[in-house]
Parts: C-alpha cells; sequence; structure tokens
C-alpha cells in the first residue's frame, strides 16, 4: 500500500517464492513522504504557494480525490518546478496508475532534488525495480541506506535484489540484510525470508528457529486471503524438501485450510503426512476433502495409495478406478490400477484391466510391463516372459522389466542368465537398490560365488536405500559364513530395527550373539524368533512382495 500520511512503516508481503523456483517473488516496499515542516521566510513567494498546493493535494489524498490531488501537486510544480514532496506525491500517483516511466521520471526528479532524502531515494529504488533495473534500484536503496541505516524497507528491497542474483556471498548478504530489518521490526514476512535463506544455505537449525519465530507471528497477526494460501504451500514445499516435516505439515495444513477446495494443497499435505509415516492422519486430509465435495484424479489416486499403504486394498481399487474415471486417458493411472489389482490377489483381473488398456497404449512399456507383473504373480512364466521382453523391447533402459527376467530365470535355475539379467537392468539402471540386492543373491546361488563381489553390491543396495532391509539381512548372513560376527551382529541390529518382525533376522541374531558370548541377548533373541517362527512363510511372502513393490515403482 502505498498512500497515507504516518511516517510508520508501510508493510507489505513479501513473498519468497519456495527454493525449487530460480528466484523470489515480492512487493517491494515504498515510503510515503511526510511533510517537512516550513521554513518561515526563507522561501520566495512562488515556493511558498507551491508548498500551499502541495498542503492541499495532500488534504485530497485524506479525502480520497485523487483527480484533486493530482491537479495540486501539477500546480505546485508549475510554481516550483523544485518542489521535490510534489514530484514524490505525483510519483505515487503515477504508480498507483499503473504509468512505471511517469513514476520513475517523478521519483528520480525527487532524488536529484533531495539527494540525502531516504525516503526518496528507497521510492525511485522500488520503481527502478518494478522496471527490472535492478542494478540501479540496488545503488539508490544503498543511498537511502547511507542516508538512514535504519530504514527496514530499504533494508528488506536491497535484501531482495542480493538474494535474487542466487551468488553465496549476495545470499549472505541478504541474510544480513534481512536479519538488521528484523532487528528494527520484527516482521513476519522477514522471518519467512530468513528460513527460505537457511533452507538455500542448507542450515535446517538456522531454518527451524527462523520458521518459530514466523510461525508465532504469523499466528498472532492472521493469514486469510488466496494469496496467503499459496505463499504458505510454498513454504511448506521447501520445508518438506529440506526434511523439516514437523514444520512443512503445519504450513500444508494452513495454506489447505485457507483454500479448501484446492485439490493439490490437500495433496501436498497428505504427501507431507506420509512421510512422515503419518498414514491416518493422510486419509482424513483426503476423505475430508472429498466429503467435501473436492475431486480429482491426482487426488483420488493418492488415495489409493494411502489405502494400499494402510492395507485397505479393498478401498485403494474403487478409489483408483475413480481415478480413472476422471482422466481416462492416463497410462499413469491405468498402470496403477494393474499394479494394485495384482498386489490385491487379483492377477487375473489386472489381465483384463491391462489388456483394455493396452488397446488404447499398445507402446507402452510400462503397461506391457504390468501386464508381465499379472502373470508372473499368476505363474504364467512364459506369457509374463513375453510380455517382460515387449516392455524391454520398447524401452530398452527399462531396467526392471529385465530384473523380472531374471528373476524367471533363478526360477528356472538358469542362475548365470540371470546375472546377465541383472547386470543389464543394473547398466540401465545403476542407483536402483534393489537391482543390486538380486544380482547379489544370484552370485550367491553359483557355485564359485565371489564373496566381495556379492559384499560390494550388498552394501551398495543398502546404501542407496536405507529402507531396504533385505540386502542387510543378506549381508549379515555373508559375514555369518565368514565368521565376522560383529559385523553379522551390527547389520542384523539395523535390520530388527527396520523389520522388528523378521524371525530369520532375529534367528541369526541368536546366533551371533552366541559366538560373541553375549547370552543373555541371544536367549532374548531366540525367544523372539520361537514367538515370529510361525508367521515366517508370510513374511518371506512379504520379502518377495516388497521386491516386486520397489522394482514396480521404479517408472512413475
Amino acid at each position: 500500500m502505498l498512500f497515507g500520511r504516518s511516517s510508520k512503516v508501510r508493510r507489505a508481503a513479501l513473498l519468497l517464492a519456495a527454493l525449487a523456483a530460480p528466484a523470489p517473488t515480492a512487493l517491494c516496499r515504498a515510503q510515503t513522504p511526510t511533510r517537512p515542516a516550513r521554513q518561515q521566510g526563507a522561501r520566495a513567494a512562488s515556493a511558498s504557494a507551491a508548498s500551499a498546493a502541495v498542503d492541499e493535494g495532500v488534504a485530497a489524498l485524506d479525502r480520497g480525490d485523487l483527480d484533486a490531488a493530482r491537479a495540486a501537486f501539477d500546480k505546485a510544480l508549475a510554481l516550483n518546478p523544485r518542489d521535490a514532496d510534489a514530484h514524490r506525491y505525483l510519483g505515487l500517483l503515477a504508480d498507483r496508475a499503473g504509468d512505471l516511466q511517469g513514476a520513475a521520471r517523478h521519483f528520480a526528479e525527487a532524488a536529484r532534488l533531495a539527494p540525502t532524502s531516504a525516503p526518496a531515494r528507497n521510492n525511485y529504488g522500488v520503481i527502478l525495480l518494478r522496471l527490472g533495473r535492478a542494478r540501479e534500484a540496488a545503488a539508490e536503496f544503498e543511498a537511502s541506506l547511507r542516508a538512514d541505516p535504519q530504514q527496514p524497507n530499504a533494508l528488506v528491497n536491497l535484501a531482495q535484489i542480493r538474494f535474487e542474483s542466487g551468488k553465496a556471498e549476495d545470499l549472505r548478504a541478504a541474510e544480513d540484510l534481512f536479519a538488521r530489518a528484523d532487528r528494527i521490526e520484527p516482521d513476519a514476512q522477514i522471518a519467512r525470508a530468513l528460513t527460505v535463506i537457511a533452507l538455500r544455505r542448507g542450515d535446517k537449525a538456522a531454518a527451524a528457529a527462523h520458521y518459530q519465530a514466523y510461525a508465532e507471528r504469523v499466528a498472532a497477526g492472521g493469514a486469510t486471503s488466496a494469496e496467503d494460501a499459496r505463499a504458505r504451500a510454498e513454504l511448506g514445499a521447501a520445508l518438506f524438501e529440506a526434511g523439516l516435516l514437523k514444520e512443512a505439515e503445519v504450513e500444508s495444513a494452513a495454506a489447505a485450510q485457507l483454500s479448501p477446495s484446492d485439490a493439490a494443497l490437500v495433496m501436498q499435505l497428505a504427501r507431507v503426512q506420509l512421510a512422515g509415516k503419518d498414514i491416518r492422519g493422510a486419509g482424513r486430509s483426503l476423505e475430508s476433502a472429498v466429503a467435501r465435495g473436492v475431486e480429482s484424479a491426482p487426488l483420488y489416486a493418492l488415495l489409493a495409495d494411502v489405502y494400499e499403504q494402510a492395507g485397505h486394498p479393498e478401498n485403494a481399487i474403487p478409489a483408483m478406478r475413480l481415478a480413472i474415471q476422471l482422466d481416462p486417458r492416463s497410462e499413469k493411472y491405468r498402470f496403477a490400477y494393474g499394479v494394485l489389482l495384482t498386489d490385491a490377489y487379483a492377477p487375473a483381473a489386472a489381465v483384463i484391466r491391462l489388456g483394455e488398456a493396452l488397446k488404447e497404449f499398445p507402446d507402452s512399456p510400462r503397461l506391457w510391463f504390468a501386464l508381465g507383473l499379472a502373470h508372473f504373480k499368476q505363474g504364467r512364466d512364459d506369457d509374463a516372459a513375453r510380455a517382460f521382453g515387449r516392455a524391454a523391447g520398447l524401452d530398452p533402459k527399462f531396467a526392471p522389466a529385465y530384473a523380472y527376467l531374471g528373476l524367471l530365470g533363478v526360477r528356472k535355475g538358469d542362475v548365470a542368465g540371470a546375472v546377465a539379467l541383472y547386470e543389464k537392468a543394473l547398466g540401465a539402471d545403476p542407483q536402483l537398490s534393489v537391482l543390486h540386492y538380486l544380482l547379489a543373491e544370484a552370485l550367491l546361488q553359483q557355485p564359485d560365488a565371489d564373496a566381495a563381489r556379492v559384499e560390494s553390491h550388498l552394501k551398495r543396495a543398502a546404501e542407496l536405500d536405507a529402507t531396504f532391509s533385505a540386502p542387510r539381512l543378506s549381508l549379515a548372513k555373508l559375514y555369518i559364513r565368514g565368521e565376522r560376527w560383529a559385523d553379522a551382529v551390527a547389520e542384523l541390529e539395523k535390520v530388527t530395527a527396520l523389520e522388528p518382525d523378521s524371525a530369520d533376522a532375529y534367528y541369526q541374531l541368536g546366533r551371533a550373539y552366541v559366538r560373541l558370548k553375549r547370552t543373555a541377548e541371544a536367549q532374548a533373541a531366540v525367544e523372539t524368533f520361537k514367538r515370529l517362527n510361525e508367521t515366517k512363510k508370510k513374511q518371506d511372502e512379504d520379502e518377495m512382495r516388497e521386491v516386486v513393490r520397489r522394482l514396480g515403482n521404479v517408472r512413475f
């Protein structure tokens, strides 16, 4: 807001974009001029008359009569072309009318006539910045701060320019300028800017501290507009990317509350909750949106994923079907639906639906891959091999297709062929953890297995995905073979932390504890194994399902 008689600093929204954006956007802070006291006898008659005309213009502004105000300021300049106040007010009026060139002309003249006026230099800088002349604007803000270093407006405006340059030294300068402005006049949006800068620098502790100040100030001042919703969603996304899940959830929830009909904001909140393992919370967020009448294909697809993670495929399947109804041309949703049916022990239904999808997308390697999964689940290996082969033929870099062809090879006893296929898959995607694991498992089945090579692949699998317990369990077994008991225990303890229901892990852990003479711990591990062993068959199925899931999700 650019109008008003008060000399108090005016608030303006400072909207720093999320970290993924190349630069933040902002509404620059301008300052409204204040009238200096008249110097009786020091002015010529024309100057005195000009000053009186400026007073008339200010009074007209107070009444909201912009035409009368403009006429009075023009009159003042006719009487005294060197009246800086008249130029400043005409600059503000030109800016209000969207005439940036006119505003720049008047503010430039005001700055020339009053070079030590901090507000004049700041306002000219604001207009220059809006005109895309950032370097000149920075010079004006610097001049304004030399005249008065205690100006939050000029500090914020100069900080904005420094931030947008993207250089490390300018980022540090922006942080210092924002911090100085915040000390003078604490402000929620300045705290927000400091949060974003800390995130950009990778300083999570500082980001969390600045965010706390921001959140407290926002709570005290309130936020209600759609613009506030977008800003809070952007900050929530940046916090989420940095792994500050608690803070990200607060911002994302606030954004969704401010704009409850925006499906994208509801989905952002649900994704943050999923990342925090709050599956029920994510489900409530999405179900509440649907109950309010919010519908979109991506929202239903995410809800299907939430239901699947919660162990409710009977709800996931109709949710995904609704996503397809809203976006029937989505190959991605057709693929997800096929995989979901396969995982829900309905592979025959998956074959039917995927066959329908392939009529519309005959050259989709992902749909051919999903069809292969359905056949694989039914034990129809020849059909599965043809489907996986078609997927690989359509996309020679489709690593999961080669991986499943390798699994089929293992089923037939062709371990050497499987090894070659896994190596081909790794050539297409060397960053896929499950491929390293499958290759290591196949190598172990060879009579002349290279233990060092197996260990290397299992370690790499664990490094690439810290949540994948299977390679750690295999690594522990490899260590046990080599009587590396302490190394085995270290891996097995990580496995049981990830999978507390793994009977096999506790069995191996009991063996290792015994060899290390850790008797009490060995007894506890054995007792846990006995309790869990009844469900070992299900655990083996779950392990294979986890491999399937990880391969199936690669193409998302």
